[in-house]
């Protein structure tokens, strides 16, 4: 498994834990939720937010990101 591959696989491990913890607890802030996967996955809060709203190097498919720009900003 090459790195990209592993990095890939963790932003969407990230991006489910977000959207797990987002329905499970609907009441909470945006940033408690971050929070609390950046708890989990050993990562800063900011790069949870980026993998989250497929900010910089944290985008799986420049093209997409590209072509659905301001669609997918959570935070």
């Amino acid at each position: 498994m090459t790195r990209k591959e592993r990095m890939q696989e963790r932003n969407a491990l990230v991006r489910k834990q977000f959207y797990e913890l987002l329905a499970k607890n609907p009441k909470w802030r945006i940033d408690a939720i971050v929070d609390e996967v950046a708890k989990k996955s050993f990562l800063s809060s900011r790069t949870i937010d980026a993998i989250i709203n497929y900010e910089g190097i944290y985008k799986d498919n420049p093209a997409d990101s590209k072509r659905n720009a301001g669609q997918n900003k959570i935070v």
